[in-house]
């Protein structure tokens, strides 16, 4: 980026973020014990509340696009971003490219293809939506940020002397002043402590300058000489909502939320009913493996091979039946600052949430939305819910739901 464009994309990012950075209720929450301390507010629930959000997706998507004629054929679908009109911005990890759906899903254009040049991408790790026709990609294979404007490249941050800040951190959000907010990406076991720190960074793509804000509880130990995992593993979640860090471990019922530069400001708890492992959790774990580790094994010719790496697959997990399953999956932050909190499911990745949890900006448990079967989540933006499904074949659509009222 040339000198004088310094602040340049901040003040793009920023612009176009301040509404949703600043969204959300901010009255008590219901049913709830809300108090404050020392400048923190608590909210507090006694159990976990069970009743319907204010709003549902539709009974049918708006539209659907990948199966039908002269749609775009997606191969892996990592990522997807609504635009305030409707558009949704797909990254396909598969053909490593960047897709434009229009806002009825009928037309597509191809806005980033597979490469190295400045309008080629390599791995998207994140993309934002960062106003009508503007999308902001991390892509970390190239070390870089780039700024899409109307389709055309705007800005490129190259992180090419700071290549740590792309392997090393995962972007979440964006801050009210265009700040990338962003997380510890990777790690090595062995680490000595019952949980492995992540730390919390706010970036400034101009000045490439990362604050290190906070941390958080990521990954909990594993003696080293233990070779069997657990294959419902809990974790330090991170995501972001209304321009704040939201975070939590996936074996304590507490959601903390914490201001771009690391201050915590909210906390919500509740007391959940905790779900313990079964043979039905396990025979859903071992298909999963069996759907997706063949197609990553194409050497393997043979049933008898196939199997026998299944085999040996399934032979690295222990199942430890005391050890409650996760309470919740990825966090996902919407446009208006909410936290939609995703109930856990084994196999996730593949078949999707069951239904989600809605938090306010404030704290409040706004109520639970179901989810249709198979659907994977990415965005909710606009009144809109955009998603992955797959058909019988395993081939991938993009789907949009509305948000209507209940």
């Amino acid at each position: 980026m040339a000198a004088g464009d310094a602040g340049a994309t901040a003040a793009i990012v920023a612009g176009a973020l301040t509404m949703a950075a600043c969204g959300g209720e901010t009255g008590a929450a219901v049913g709830a014990v809300v108090r404050d301390s020392a400048g923190v507010r608590l909210v507090e629930y006694a159990g976990t509340p069970q009743h319907e959000a204010p709003f549902a997706l539709s009974a049918e998507p708006v539209y659907r696009h990948g199966s039908g004629p002269g749609d775009y054929l997606f191969g892996t679908i990592r990522h997807g971003v609504l635009f305030p009109d409707g558009a949704a911005a797909v990254f396909d990890a598969a053909n490593t490219e960047i897709v434009v759906l229009g806002p009825d899903g009928g037309s597509h254009e191809l806005l980033a293809g597979s490469g190295e040049g400045p309008s080629e991408v390599g791995f998207v790790a994140r993309m934002f939506a960062v106003g009508m026709n503007s999308l902001l990609v991390d892509d970390n294979w190239n070390a870089r940020f780039t700024l899409f404007v109307g389709g055309a490249v705007a800005r490129t941050v190259s992180l090419g002397e700071n290549r740590e800040l792309a392997l090393g951190l995962g972007s979440r959000g964006i801050d009210a002043s265009g700040r990338l907010l962003m997380s510890s990406a990777s790690y090595r076991r062995g680490f000595p402590d019952d949980w492995l720190p992540g730390y919390l960074v706010r970036l400034d793509l101009d000045a490439l300058v990362a604050d290190t804000v906070g941390s958080y509880d990521w990954v909990p130990f594993v003696p080293p000489d233990d070779e069997a995992d657990n294959p419902f593993p809990h974790l330090g979640r991170v995501g972001a909502a209304g321009g704040r860090f939201v975070h939590g471990r996936t074996d304590t019922p507490e959601l903390i939320w914490r201001e771009s530069d690391g201050t915590v400001t909210q906390i919500v708890r509740w007391q959940p009913e905790w779900v313990y492992p079964t043979e039905k959790h396990w025979r859903t774990f071992e298909a999963y493996l069996r759907v997706t580790l063949p197609p990553v094994n194409p050497h393997l010719q043979t049933d008898e091979a196939i199997e026998e790496m299944i085999q040996r697959a399934l032979a690295r997990y222990r199942v430890e039946p005391d050890e409650a399953l996760p309470l919740f999956g990825s966090l996902l932050g919407d446009d208006e600052g909410r936290v939609w909190l995703p109930e856990y499911a084994v196999a996730s990745q593949r078949n999707g949430y069951p239904s989600y949890a809605v938090i306010s900006a404030s704290g409040e448990w706004l109520g639970r939305v179901e989810a249709p079967a198979g659907l994977r989540v990415l965005d909710v933006a606009g009144g809109r819910v955009l998603g992955v499904v797959k058909d019988e074949m395993d081939v991938e659509s993009m789907v949009v739901y509305e948000l209507i009222s209940g």
